[in-house]
C-alpha cells in the first residue's frame, strides 16, 4: 500500500539530501570582500587544517556540516527500508519505528545546519575589520534551503508514524 505521503516523504529527503551534498561540498561557505570590490570564497571542503588551527569555530562548523551528511545518509537509507516495509506489509507497528528514525535523523539534520551556521555567523563579526568584510556564501544559503526541505520531511514523517502506523 504505496500511498502519495511516502512518495511526498521520498521526494522531500531526495531534495534535501542533494541540497545538503552540494551545500556542504561547493566552495564558497565564506565569502570575504574588501572596499576595493575584490571578493574570495572560501569552503568548508577539503579541510584545511592551518585555517581550522588559527580559528577553530571554523572547524567547529566544518564538522558539524560533515555529521550533517553522515545523517543525511541514515535518513535516505531509513526511508528505502521503511519504503521496502509499506510496499510489502502496507503501514504495520513495525515500520513507525523507521519512520521516527527518518525525524529524528531529519530534525538532527536541521540543528546541525543552524548551529554550524550560527558559529560562522556569530564570529564573522569578530573577524571582519574596516576594510574587509566577511559574510556567508551561496553555499551556506543551499545549506540552509537543505535544512528547510529536512524540516518538513521531519514533521511528515512524525505524521505518519503517528497517523498511519498501528
Amino acid at each position: 500500500m504505496y500511498t502519495t505521503k511516502l512518495f511526498n516523504l521520498g521526494i522531500l529527503i531526495l531534495a534535501a539530501e542533494i541540497l545538503n551534498l552540494v551545500g556542504v561540498f561547493s566552495p564558497c561557505w565564506t565569502s570575504e570582500s574588501d572596499q576595493v570590490g575584490m571578493s574570495f570564497c572560501y569552503g568548508i571542503v577539503p579541510y584545511d587544517s592551518i585555517n581550522s588551527s588559527i580559528f577553530p569555530w571554523y572547524a567547529a562548523s566544518s564538522w558539524l556540516m560533515f555529521i550533517t551528511v553522515a545523517f543525511s545518509i541514515i535518513t535516505i537509507l531509513a526511508y528505502f527500508k521503511v519504503q521496502a516495509d509499506v510496499i510489502r506489509d502496507g503501514y504495520s507497528c513495525g515500520s513507525r519505528k523507521w519512520f521516527i528514525i527518518i525525524s529524528v535523523c531529519a530534525m538532527m539534520t536541521v540543528l546541525l545546519t543552524i548551529s554550524a551556521i550560527t558559529v560562522l555567523g556569530v564570529n564573522f563579526s569578530k573577524l571582519s575589520v574596516y576594510y574587509i568584510s566577511y559574510n556567508l556564501g551561496y553555499s551556506a544559503w543551499i545549506s540552509i534551503s537543505a535544512a528547510v526541505f529536512y524540516l518538513i520531511a521531519s514533521g511528515l514523517s512524525a505524521h505518519i508514524s503517528y497517523r498511519d502506523c498501528c
